[in-house]
């Protein structure tokens, strides 16, 4: 019987890719799911026997530790590059966009907290 391994809805691909790869390696037989086109099913990895399940687990933590130092190294190379993504580099990327996303909070805001002005 199938046992759900990783729910892979939030992943990024890269991470759910080098993990296949990395069950493959281990000789661990796996399928994935998606949602479908109505978002009814689940985005998931599955190990088709059970008993491969805890040797699965450790794979699966393995990798995202190993993956986690690979993310947490190339954003503190962005940052000592100097090309981290930041609000003011948002801003002077794509000005328009940015006060637009600016106006929308503030009409949101005001609309929000109106009602309870007028008693002031």
């Amino acid at each position: 019987m199938s046992h759900l391994l990783m729910r892979t809805g939030g992943a990024h691909f890269d991470e759910v890719a080098g993990l296949i790869e990395r069950l493959d390696a281990e000789g661990i037989e796996h399928y994935q799911t998606d949602s479908g086109f109505w978002r009814l099913g689940v985005d998931a990895l599955w190990v088709r026997n059970r008993d491969d399940a805890e040797r699965a687990k450790q794979v699966l933590q393995e990798y995202q530790a190993q993956y986690q130092q690979e993310a947490q190294a190339q954003h503190h190379a962005l940052h000592a590059r100097g090309e981290a993504p930041s609000f003011i580099g948002q801003l002077w990327r794509h000005p328009i966009k940015m006060l637009l996303a600016l106006a929308a909070v503030a009409a949101i805001l005001a609309i929000s907290l109106v009602p309870f002005m007028r008693g002031l």
